[in-house]
């Protein structure tokens, strides 16, 4: 009575009832990683919303960036502020 090993004594590691959590793991990590580049581009939509507040231009910064312009430089000819 040796201790060989017969077909019926080998488990198998993937099977009917592995391949079903096996496709849950694999939906899981699929839906991470999606959620993942969803929030990416969010977050990125939102520093580029983010900038353009902060570095808001109004009409009343180009007249007096204009004005100032024009007064330091005489000579000079600057058109009117339009937006």
């Amino acid at each position: 009575m040796g201790s060989s090993l017969n077909m019926s004594d080998k488990k198998t590691i993937i099977g009917k009832d592995t391949l079903v959590p096996l496709g849950m793991v694999l939906a899981i990590c699929s839906g991470v990683v999606w959620m993942i580049s969803q929030l990416d581009s969010i977050n990125y939509k939102l520093q580029t919303i983010d900038e353009k507040i902060a570095n808001h231009w109004t009409k009343q910064d180009m007249e007096n960036w204009g004005l100032r312009l024009k007064m330091e430089n005489p000579a000079l000819k600057v058109p009117k502020a339009d937006k």
